[in-house]
C-alpha cells in the first residue's frame, strides 16, 4: 500500500494566537500593512499609548473569537484601551524588530 507524500511549504508567518507588539506608531503601521499584504489570517488592533509609543495586538483562532464576543458585551472604546484586562490570557509580548524577523521567514 502506498501513501502519498505531500511536502508543502508555507510562506505565512507563524505568529501565535494573541500577541502584543510594542513600538513607534508609524513603524507599527508599516508592519501592520506588510503583515496584511502577506496574509489575512490575523486581525490587528493598533492602540496609541503616548505620542511616540504604541501597541499592536494580533489575534487569530480562539482568541479572535473571544475578541468578537467581548466587543458585543463591552463598549468598544473601553475594551480597546483595557484589552488585556478583558481577555482570558495574557498576550505574548514581542518587540517590533523580532516581529519583523518572523515576518521575513
Amino acid at each position: 500500500m502506498q501513501t502519498p507524500n505531500i511536502n508543502t511549504r508555507t510562506t505565512n508567518p507563524s505568529f501565535q494566537k494573541f500577541i502584543k507588539i510594542k513600538g513607534h506608531p508609524h513603524k507599527l503601521q508599516e508592519f501592520r500593512e506588510s503583515l496584511l499584504d502577506k496574509t489575512d489570517k490575523y486581525m490587528t488592533l493598533k492602540v496609541k499609548k503616548e505620542p511616540h509609543r504604541g501597541v499592536l495586538y494580533l489575534f487569530s483562532g480562539k482568541d479572535f473569537d473571544e475578541f468578537i464576543d467581548w466587543t458585543k458585551k463591552v463598549y468598544f472604546r473601553k475594551f480597546r484601551t483595557h484589552i488585556e484586562k478583558y481577555m482570558s490570557k495574557k498576550p505574548k509580548v514581542m518587540d517590533l524588530e523580532e516581529a519583523k524577523k518572523l515576518l521575513k521567514k
